[in-house]
């Protein structure tokens, strides 16, 4: 039940102290993802900083923007899990094959602007109530399910400190991998409602002094500022350059995400009690479009609704607008202060990955409630078979083995994760029983 809904009027220092929360829990949600994929893309320490600071100034603009102007509701935007095995798939790929990863990142802003474009003239058309339809439980739960594993190898590579560059498995990296994922299991399942929100930063934090400790992390390097603010740059990776087999990843990424959209968008309209609308579904989607769009011209991972957020409002019982308006501008004043970039940019890798274990571990329980939700029959069953087994299949493969493939369709072919759940929705609508 909500305490105080969404037009509830707080005193200032109730309005103050749910604002300071909101962003902590805004670092909380952003400051991991930034800093993995960074490193696979081969950035240097401040480029990581920078594009750290680019993240948590644009979620703070777009979480702001989404409430005011999308859907209404305080839903943090911030980066997507569903982006990350993209990239880093991409990344490895690219790598394995020998390919040129500074055009990679190039090609990556292309995609991202573009495929924010289409999205945001799906959300204009009013088209959204159709493309709904087809991310049932069925699909989402696929989805779900699936992206999680397609990172388990970087987790354990995160855990056995082999990440960037390591042969041999290092025994501090799991001390401290293990000590991070303890620390947040213990507070998710012991803490009171507030110490929940933030388990993230504080088993982060745990596991980071432990590294630092033990000489494998440290704080961050602050001989590298040049300055002290740091304004987001337009394309800091270059010109944007077409790869059309990345461009269609990255279109076909987009679309999916929207199975993740919509369970955020419709997820706080019941918990705010509210029947979500025609117009905030299409203002939604237009507004996640621009989000994509910005996420490609500033160049950080891509950006999707919160689900975790309507988890927030049910412990705190807070879905007031002024706060989060406040925690969102809080964001930005620190997305643009150079030492906090690289202080986080410092997270070690074992560290990081242990927290999106833990992350990812609570997906893959929403995705099993999904599979609950959808009733399987034994078609419904052959969907969810064929598609897991050939999306996971394709992860296990080396990408030697689509070198003999057109180029346009390796990028997409060989990300096990958009081959899995487009096979979902694709069986599901042709095994779907039809009315006598």
């Amino acid at each position: 039940m909500v305490k105080y809904g969404l037009e509830a009027k707080l005193d200032t220092r109730q309005t103050v102290a749910y604002g300071l929360q909101h962003m902590v829990l805004f670092i909380a949600n952003s400051a991991i993802m930034p800093v993995i994929i960074a490193k696979a893309l081969g950035l240097a320490p401040m480029q990581i900083a920078e594009m750290l600071l680019r993240t948590l100034f644009l979620c703070g603009v777009l979480s702001f923007l989404q409430q005011r102007f999308g859907h209404g509701y305080p839903i943090i935007d911030g980066p997507s899990g569903l982006w990350l095995t993209v990239w880093i798939s991409l990344a490895s790929f690219t790598a394995a094959m020998g390919g040129d990863i500074v055009g990679l990142r190039t090609h990556l802003e292309l995609g991202m602007v573009i495929s924010g474009g289409l999205l945001i003239v799906l959300g204009l058309s009013g088209a959204m109530k159709y493309i709904a339809k087809l991310f049932t439980p069925l699909v989402c739960g696929v989805f779900l399910v699936i992206m999680p594993v397609q990172l388990s190898k970087s987790f354990v590579q995160g855990m056995l400190g082999i990440v960037y560059g390591g042969t041999e498995a290092d025994k501090p990296s799991m001390i401290a991998f293990w000590l991070t994922v303890a620390v947040m299991i213990l507070l998710n399942i012991f803490g009171s409602p507030f110490i929940k929100t933030i388990a993230i930063l504080i088993g982060i934090a745990v596991g980071w002094i432990f590294a630092v400790f033990v000489g494998i992390g440290d704080f961050g390097d602050m001989t590298l500022l040049k300055s002290f603010i740091v304004l987001p740059e337009i394309f800091p990776w270059g010109t944007p350059t077409l790869d059309p087999g990345i461009l269609i990843t990255c279109v076909i990424g987009s679309f999916l995400l929207l199975a993740n959209v919509l369970g955020s968008f419709f997820g706080m309209a019941d918990v705010v009690g509210e029947d979500f609308s025609g117009k905030q579904l299409n203002r939604g989607t237009a507004l996640f479009g621009v989000s994509t769009i910005a996420t490609g011209v500033f160049a950080t991972i891509g950006f999707v609704p919160f689900a975790t957020s309507m988890g927030i409002v049910r412990m705190t019982g807070v879905a007031t607008r002024k706060p989060f308006y406040l925690g969102s501008a809080a964001t930005i004043v620190l997305g643009v202060i150079a030492p906090v970039g690289l202080f986080f940019a410092a997270i070690p890798p074992a560290v990081g990955y242990g927290a999106l274990l833990v992350l990812f571990a609570i997906i893959v329980k929403q995705g099993i409630d999904n599979f609950k939700k959808a009733e399987l029959t034994e078609r419904k069953g052959f969907a969810v078979g064929i598609s897991m087994l050939t999306g996971t299949g394709l992860m296990m493969q080396p990408f030697s083995v689509f070198a003999n493939l057109p180029q346009i369709l390796v990028p997409f072919v060989s990300n096990g994760l958009l081959v899995g759940v487009i096979l979902a929705i694709v069986l599901e609508q042709a095994l779907k029983e039809r009315s006598a």
